[in-house]
């Protein structure tokens, strides 16, 4: 899927739900300045009331780009938006802003942490998005050079289950992250 595509970035995603539609979200959105956002997310559940939430999320994300939030200001929104809609489930978020200039800077509400050319970058924990009010999210920045790779997954990826119950893990999708988007999910998917 290639929606948005921003020049100065090659992005490629797939969504493959496991079995009925799912609550992961993606967006990505050209900030209008040569950069890039980008928003990964899951809620919690699946069918028609983790959808309605997807989508609710989505207009929520369109309307704080469009403003040219940071990263912890839209998950401060976001999860405003959550507070009383997560009916006992939670919802995790991971927004990315790329510069022009390469500057990463993201803000985490309990998703897994995106992998850099094939090592996973550390940022802080936080709750996931509708749990606590006015939640407060810390920043990490990266300096990307021209051809960095960045992999963001779901827990798709990562708990996805052989026949005999063992986890695809995190080494796996570590060692993964490097590989097109399709070739991660397939190989999870085979697994």
């Amino acid at each position: 899927d290639q929606q948005d595509q921003c020049p100065g970035f090659h992005v490629e995603s797939i969504y493959q739900p496991a079995e009925e539609v799912g609550g992961d979200f993606f967006q990505q959105i050209a900030d209008g300045r040569g950069g890039i956002l980008i928003v990964v997310g899951d809620v919690s559940g699946k069918g028609l009331p983790a959808a309605m939430l997807v989508s609710v999320l989505v207009g929520a994300i369109r309307a704080e780009a469009a403003r040219g939030t940071s990263p912890a200001s839209l998950l401060c929104s976001l999860n405003d938006r959550m507070m009383g809609r997560s009916h006992g489930g939670f919802t995790t978020c991971l927004a990315a802003h790329i510069s022009a200039t390469g500057l990463l800077t993201l803000a985490n509400a309990g998703h897994l942490p995106p992998y850099l050319n094939g090592e996973e970058i550390g940022v802080p924990g936080a709750l996931p998005l509708g749990i606590v009010a006015k939640a407060a999210y810390e920043t990490t920045t990266v300096q990307l050079t021209p051809g960095s790779r960045l992999a963001f997954v779901s827990d798709g990826v990562v708990e996805a289950q052989s026949r005999s119950g063992e986890l695809f893990g995190f080494d796996r999708t570590r060692d993964l992250s490097l590989q097109p988007a399709a070739q991660i999910a397939e190989t999870a998917r085979l697994f």
